[in-house]
């Protein structure tokens, strides 16, 4: 009995260092603890049992999921973009939004979304660090972006392709003095909220295409 009680606490150990979201480490350190209890009353040691159970079963899982309920807010500034980002009331959605979604999930970040009315004022909250993640159509010249797209050069503006074709839809001239090869971006302040979407991206591939077919379709362009 005792050897299956420690193989056990070895599992739920290595769950609670290897997992990589926090409610289920959290719920392998309690598992822990519990075995832990079992393990000491089967012993012999009743008093050890005890105090494990108080400090390490109870108080110490308390804390940790008051710590998880008080999680740091993410800022996220965006521009509404049609499928990209946008908001009907209450709710958003969109391509940008379900990614970013998905993100806060998996690493237990609570978000809070701001609307700009530009781009360009997205990118100056960014900088004067009203937010802590600038989208909603952030886009860039060449490919090294998460998403590419077509940049055009009006007269006295660029603009990206999903804003050109919102123009053209709603019956506007837009007369084109260039256009190039360009991509959309998430841009952070945290450096290491940056490497850790990145990892995101790569580990979530197969949801990443998912979703660009869904708002793109077969050729994933926007």
């Amino acid at each position: 009995m005792e050897y299956v009680i420690a193989i056990l606490m070895l599992f739920f150990s290595m769950q609670a260092i290897l997992s990589g979201q926090k409610a289920y480490a959290i719920l392998g350190r309690a598992s822990l603890s519990s075995l832990a209890v079992l393990l000491y009353s089967i012993l012999g040691a009743p008093d050890v049992a005890i105090t494990e159970a108080l400090l390490g079963a109870l108080l110490t899982t308390l804390i940790y999921l008051i710590a998880l309920k008080a999680r740091n807010t993410v800022k996220v500034g965006f521009s509404p973009v049609r499928l990209l980002f946008e908001r009907h009331g209450k709710h958003f959605m969109g391509f940008e939004y379900e990614l970013l979604n998905r993100f806060f999930e998996k690493y237990d970040f609570e978000a809070k979304y701001l609307a700009f009315a530009s781009m360009e004022e997205v990118l100056k909250a960014l900088r004067d660090g009203k937010v802590d993640v600038a989208c909603g159509g952030v886009f860039e010249e060449g490919k090294d972006g998460y998403l590419e797209t077509r940049i055009f050069q009006l007269d006295g503006e660029k603009i990206d392709l999903l804003r050109y074709l919102e123009r053209v839809y709603k019956g506007e001239r837009v007369e084109t003095l260039g256009e190039y090869e360009g991509s959309y971006r998430f841009l952070f302040q945290d450096k290491e909220m940056e490497s850790l979407f990145k990892d995101f991206l790569r580990e979530e591939r197969e949801f990443f295409e998912s979703l660009k077919k869904k708002y793109f379709g077969e050729e994933g362009e926007a």
